[in-house]
């Protein structure tokens, strides 16, 4: 069964619930490119 690309509700129902205010949060915004990049296949190296 294919979606239809027009009718976004149903996405903007899921992604409304998981989005957040703190867009000056660098731990936050820090947090999505390392999860980025983990969904790429790389991974952090823990040597800090």
């Amino acid at each position: 069964m294919e979606r239809s690309p027009i009718n976004d509700l149903e996405l903007r129902t899921l992604l409304s619930q998981n989005l957040t205010n703190e867009m000056d949060n660098r731990e936050i915004i820090f947090k999505g490119i390392e999860q980025s990049y983990y969904y790429e296949g790389y991974e952090k190296d823990d040597e800090e």
